[in-house]
């Protein structure tokens, strides 16, 4: 994952990846493939990618590409929030 680059995109780019190697006959288990998309992402993403795994018996691919996704909604929200309640006073 390139940094500024939107999670839509990377989960794209990841997904296409993945049909790529099942065109070449690559078989990869779904925690595999969920392993490798967590370890792909940036640094700002360690956080939220321990929270994800952490308590769980079986990761789905699925699962977190739509916490990835909540999440960037989620922080676009609160930047919302915080921009409308500024007042300039001059």
């Amino acid at each position: 994952m390139k940094e500024g680059m939107p999670i839509l995109q990377h989960l794209n780019a990841f997904n296409k990846i993945l049909s790529d190697l099942l065109v070449l006959e690559v078989k990869l288990e779904e925690e595999d493939k969920t392993l490798l998309l967590l370890s792909y992402l940036l640094l700002s993403y360690d956080h939220l990618a321990t929270t994800i795994v952490y308590g769980k018996e079986k990761l789905e691919l699925e699962y977190v590409g739509q916490m990835l996704q909540n999440n960037k909604l989620m922080k676009k929200t609160d930047c919302t929030k915080e921009a409308s309640g500024l007042v300039v006073k001059g």
